[in-house]
């Protein structure tokens, strides 16, 4: 999976958001508030990439236990998938 449309992530006060850019901006206008470990995930998104893999890089880069990450990726995903931003491919 991976994103449909090309975003720019960025810091903003203790939050993050993504913005749509180009040519996306005619499909997806608004923008996207999410922490830092929505963040980082949000960035994988942007290379063709599996759940599992994601799941994998988190437990890499944070403390957390694996059921804890899998949660989060699964529900992040979700709602990403709910609101058309990524696609299955």
């Amino acid at each position: 999976m991976k994103l449909k449309y090309d975003f720019v992530v960025n810091k903003v006060a203790d939050s993050f958001v993504a913005v749509a850019t180009g040519d996306a901006l005619n499909e997806y206008n608004g923008f996207i508030k999410m922490n830092e470990t929505g963040a980082f995930i949000f960035k994988l998104l942007k290379d063709d990439i599996t759940e599992e893999k994601i799941t994998e890089k988190l437990l890499n880069e944070y403390d957390t236990d694996k059921k804890t990450a899998e949660d989060s990726v699964k529900k992040f995903l979700s709602d990403l998938k709910e609101k058309g931003i990524i696609c299955d491919e």
